[in-house]
């Protein structure tokens, strides 16, 4: 049997949404919470996700998002066009200084990459991951 789709004409064939999912805090099981409350996110929208697109780092959002090693995996995978969306905490992960933020948002917009904040969401995403 073939393994070849078949859709009626007319029919848009859409490809999963893949996503990126990032947060930045020194403290581990912060991290595993906020990574927990993009991913439920990113599942409740029907994104994809993929073990190598889930990425962190172990530092103060304070920290320039040029010298943070987890970023530059985002940046990486948004100029490999493998993601089309980056599901952070709040839109602080990517830079606490507004000017960084934005230069950071327009490189991911050069590359067809929108950033999505689960902040609005956080605490009642974490608060059910708890029960």
């Amino acid at each position: 049997m073939s393994d070849i789709q078949h859709f009626p004409p007319g029919t848009p064939r859409r490809e999963p949404t893949m996503v990126a999912l990032y947060a930045s805090d020194p403290d581990p099981d912060v991290l595993r919470g906020m990574l927990a409350a993009a991913a439920a996110v990113s599942a409740g929208h029907g994104w994809t996700t993929t073990d190598d697109s889930v990425v962190s780092d172990d530092c103060l959002i304070s920290q320039a998002p040029q010298s943070r090693t987890g970023w530059a995996r985002v940046r990486e995978l948004a100029e490999q066009r493998p993601i089309s969306v980056v599901v952070v905490p709040s839109l602080g992960h990517i830079s606490l200084s507004w000017k960084q933020r934005e230069a950071e948002r327009q490189f991911l917009r050069r590359h067809g990459v929108s950033v999505a904040s689960v902040e609005p969401m956080l605490d009642a995403i974490l608060s059910k991951a708890v029960r």
